[in-house]
């Protein structure tokens, strides 16, 4: 079971613009939250291409003290093939015209199979914490080429140069007793099985375009 993970386009090209690049193969890159798009003061991703994978890094602030909370890698191999040239939401889940979700009968998630297999995505665990008082957050997270191992679907990391990825960071509500570990290493761990599997929500987020992707590009 998954949720929505992609990143609102209307500020997916401010997020291109503002990356500074450090090195030939290491991105600094803004966080933002993941409701509205808005800039996290205070906190930043970096992100490490390498010819054998990639290595990532978020420091953070605003997260709820005491709540579970994941980093996902969402992997777009094929970034081309992404809907009106911006990889988002309808790439991965069946949505209508006005920008809602497809929710299905039996309560599953409305996953978007040809969008998944177009733009070969992959969904992969990355860490998880639970949340000092502060409510800051240090992730760290390396993915090689090819590992599934972690992988709620997809081919893993195909092209590490030219594949664009997004980080995501997954509040699970707090843990009860028993409940850390079922929720810092899952999904959905603590929260519902039936879409959109509240009290789960994805709260920031960081997005890293492929080399070849010039930032017009991914701006619907």
């Amino acid at each position: 079971m998954i949720t929505r993970f992609a990143v609102a386009a209307a500020f997916a090209a401010s997020v291109f613009a503002t990356a500074t690049a450090q090195a030939a193969d290491t991105v600094h890159n803004k966080v933002m939250r993941f409701a509205d798009g808005s800039v996290i003061h205070g906190a930043e991703a970096t992100l490490h291409r390498m010819d054998h994978g990639v290595a990532a890094e978020m420091n953070t602030v605003g997260l709820r003290p005491g709540h579970a909370v994941t980093l996902w890698w969402v992997v777009f191999n094929e970034p081309g093939n992404c809907s009106n040239n911006a990889c988002g939401d309808d790439d991965v889940f069946l949505m209508r015209p006005d920008g809602t979700f497809i929710e299905m009968p039996d309560g599953s998630d409305p996953i978007n199979a040809a969008g998944l297999d177009a733009a070969q995505i992959s969904l992969l665990y990355a860490d998880g914490h639970v949340i000092d008082v502060n409510g800051r957050a240090q992730y760290q997270a390396r993915l090689p080429v090819g590992d599934t191992t972690s992988a709620m679907f997809g081919p893993g990391l195909v092209d590490p140069a030219n594949a664009e990825v997004h980080l995501i960071l997954r509040d699970h509500g707090r843990p009860g007793p028993g409940q850390v570990d079922s929720m810092i290493y899952s999904m959905n761990g603590g929260c519902s099985d039936r879409w959109p599997n509240l009290p789960c929500e994805n709260v920031q987020v960081s997005v890293f375009p492929g080399r070849q992707l010039a930032p017009a590009s991914i701006a619907r």
